[in-house]
């Protein structure tokens, strides 16, 4: 202790040398079965270890580790002759009461923490679930979770891409087209009715975006530097919706013009005009468009479209 207060360094005499070793080996083998070779590189690579070990050497530490409880199996030499193991006595185990009490926690949780608390949340449950190798846990994940099937590692990129106000070319999943090649320039990630949207703007449409994130397959590129010209047209809208404003809940390109009883006046702005059709039409018949005229009468032909629809 006084030489690791002195030094701030962990050094061989600060350790048990051996259960060191025999501890590196079993992580090891948690995450990938390993062969003789596979144990003697790592070895020689480790910041503290630094030596070649022999055969017999890692033989001891396996040996010690089945002592241990540990199963290990070792597989053909056509295969790689390569250690599995198969179960160790560390393992977690998590009762149903307990599994029932994590849906509560986590449900509780995802209402006020940041998405990017929401994604090593995510990691460390698939990281229990994984270890403990139960199939209840997983499920529950999967059910409940508001990342489910998501890539957590590209979810990172993506928040930390939005942190940079990055420029990149992303390959997304367009319901649409197919797999296609989209740039956008990162902004902010969101949720929106319980999907979580990627939000920017578009270099390929020249307006403010937004991407669902399940469709995003992977980055594929990131700009060094971004396109400053840029020529985004930016409409307002205006609309009545016929409901109490302490009721409505706003978007951050929306206020309130004017309340009236159960109607409320409210002006959009927003460069995306899928997205105010889109915002529009959540409202169904409880709102109108008062202006401009030429994005009402878009409207009401979407409307026209979709009755023909709803009749044929």
């Amino acid at each position: 202790m006084k030489e690791f207060i002195k030094n701030n360094k962990i050094t061989y005499n600060l350790m048990s040398f051996t259960a060191f070793k025999t501890l590196l080996i079993f992580s090891l083998l948690l995450e990938a079965p390993r062969s003789y070779q596979d144990i003697i590189d790592y070895f020689e690579k480790h910041d503290f270890i630094n030596e070649k070990i022999s055969i017999d050497t890692a033989r001891v530490y396996i040996n010690s580790l089945k002592r241990a409880g540990c199963v290990i199996t070792k597989t053909k030499r056509a295969e790689g002759s390569k250690f599995i193991l198969v179960s160790h006595p560390f393992e977690l185990s998590i009762s149903p009461e307990q599994i029932k009490t994590i849906s509560k926690v986590y449900k509780t949780i995802i209402k006020t923490v940041s998405i990017y608390e929401l994604v090593i949340l995510e990691k460390f449950l698939r990281k229990i679930a994984s270890n403990t190798k139960n199939e209840e846990l997983q499920n529950l994940i999967e059910k409940t979770s508001v990342l489910s099937g998501m890539d957590t590692n590209l979810l990172e990129d993506l928040l930390n891409c939005c942190k940079n106000n990055q420029q990149i070319v992303l390959n997304y999943n367009s319901p649409r087209s197919g797999k296609t090649n989209l740039e956008i320039i990162c902004e902010k990630m969101g949720f929106e009715n319980g999907k979580l949207y990627l939000y920017g703007t578009s270099l390929d449409y020249s307006q403010a975006s937004y991407l669902l994130v399940a469709r995003i397959i992977g980055i594929e590129q990131i700009k060094p530097n971004k396109t400053t010209n840029i020529e985004i047209e930016e409409i307002t809208v205006r609309f009545e919706v016929r409901a109490d404003y302490r009721e409505l809940q706003l978007k951050d390109n929306e206020k309130i013009l004017k309340t009236d009883n159960n109607k409320s006046l409210l002006e959009a702005k927003s460069s995306n005009k899928f997205a105010l059709k889109q915002r529009i039409l959540s409202f169904g018949s409880a709102c109108t468009v008062i202006a401009p005229e030429d994005f009402r009468q878009e409207i009401i032909t979407t409307l026209k479209k979709m009755r023909a629809e709803y009749k044929s």
